[in-house]
């Protein structure tokens, strides 16, 4: 069997990967703070067969490398999203480069979404029960049963007009190095660097949007199926070379 076949079957897979990032970004484009990701491709060269590489320069003189195709990863676009006004005090949004630092069950994480809530103990909390940690990594809490909570620009919490704890925001030399864990939650990596305190400020009442443009969405979802749909021709062309070669060495014996 020819070795270009295992070129373009590389080609198909990497098409695959980056169709199922394109189609999580579609799918995540009406979610609050989410920031889209993008397939980071990287192509490798390797050396046709012997034969292979004998035939092409005795027939057409082509090269005898062969180009193949991997995804090296996945990189998350930056652009901060628009901002829309909510009216609700435990709304905010980060203007800058900086995300909240969060308490885990799995460790301490990062996020751009601000969507704050009250928790029975007053810890504030994400919607998914994630705990908003301040500079010393504590939990944030308001006094038990107080309704009146608002966040200041600075992160600082008050309740029923007093100072209680202030969020934290963070930010990393390399933010394309975070590991992300479903579709708003992020993990350090030595990739991206230890978190940095960062001067980014809040908007009350807002949450930041997605950053993903739906037409753009569709743009590579229709992309990467014609790249799919191309490299699975040439897998067929392949091995219907393969398959003649066969057969004229079986009618030549």
């Amino acid at each position: 069997m020819g070795n270009g076949i295992w070129a373009a079957l590389s080609g198909a897979n990497v098409q695959l990967e980056a169709l199922d990032v394109a189609a999580n970004n579609v799918a995540n484009a009406s979610t609050p703070g989410y920031r889209g990701d993008h397939a980071v491709f990287r192509e490798h060269l390797g050396r046709a067969s012997k034969a292979a590489a004998a035939a092409s320069q005795k027939t057409r003189g082509l090269p005898t490398s062969l180009r193949y195709s991997t995804m090296d990863g996945v990189g998350t676009n930056g652009t901060p999203g628009a901002f829309v006004a909510t009216g609700r005090p435990l709304d905010v949004a980060i203007h800058g480069d900086g995300m909240f630092v969060l308490g885990t069950a799995r460790g301490i994480r990062y996020t751009r979404l601000g969507s704050i809530q009250v928790a029975k103990d007053g810890k504030l909390v994400t919607k998914d029960g994630d705990l908003f940690l301040n500079r010393d990594n504590k939990p944030v809490a308001v006094p038990p049963g107080v309704t009146d909570v608002r966040i200041g620009t600075d992160g600082t919490v008050h309740a029923a007009g007093e100072a209680c704890g202030q969020l934290v925001l963070v930010n990393f030399k390399n933010p394309t190095g975070l590991d992300r864990e479903g579709a708003l939650v992020f993990k350090a990596t030595p990739a991206s660097g230890a978190p940095r305190l960062s001067t980014a400020t809040l908007e009350g009442e807002s949450l930041e949007q997605s950053n993903v443009s739906v037409v753009r969405g569709m743009v590579d979802i229709v992309g990467a199926s014609r790249g799919f749909e191309a490299c699975e021709r040439a897998i067929d062309a392949f091995r219907d070379a393969d398959r003649r070669a066969a057969m004229a060495l079986m009618g030549k014996d």
